[in-house]
């Protein structure tokens, strides 16, 4: 265990692989994207009434999770580096959470597919924090797999339906 603030956070950044305990939490977080399109597409009618609608608050509860996950990030980092806190580091990482919950107010097929946008989008976001080195490197290794496996639950009963 490193004994100083700043060898844990270059510890954290740095290292390659995805730590077990956050790729089985992050495992786990999509069992509930996959169970509800699974039941989207196959269950009776009558059921799609309440299983998409809550597929999409559990996309707009994660992405205020994820956008969570850079204020954690932000308030470790000024704590290393000695700073202020970023006023606008922050506003970046309540975007996901603004645009999901707005995505809950579409009709149609569209809260499915505003929802996956914002995934795409926050996935850019993240691919390019760790392109600065302000994520750690093994932070892609997690979320492109996810981030692709969410994008098709939320558009394969749209798809499908159609």
């Amino acid at each position: 265990m490193p004994n100083s603030a700043e060898a844990t956070a270059r510890m954290l950044v740095s290292h390659d692989d995805v730590p077990l305990t956050v790729f089985l939490l992050t495992a786990a977080g999509f069992l509930p994207f996959g169970a509800l399109s699974f039941g989207a597409v196959f269950l009776p009618a009558e059921a799609q009434a309440w299983i998409l609608p809550a597929q999409h608050v559990y996309a707009a509860i994660i992405l205020s999770f994820l956008g969570g996950i850079y204020w954690g990030w932000e308030f470790a980092m000024t704590f290393v580096q000695s700073r202020p806190v970023s006023p606008m580091r922050l506003v970046i990482g309540v975007l996901p959470s603004i645009f999901g919950w707005l995505a809950l107010f579409l009709n149609g097929i569209w809260p499915g597919l505003a929802l996956t946008a914002c995934f795409l989008a926050w996935l850019g976001y993240d691919l390019w924090r760790t392109q600065s080195h302000s994520a750690p490197r093994w932070y892609p290794k997690l979320r492109i797999p996810v981030t692709v496996a969410v994008a098709v639950s939320l558009i394969a009963p749209v798809l499908l339906a159609a």
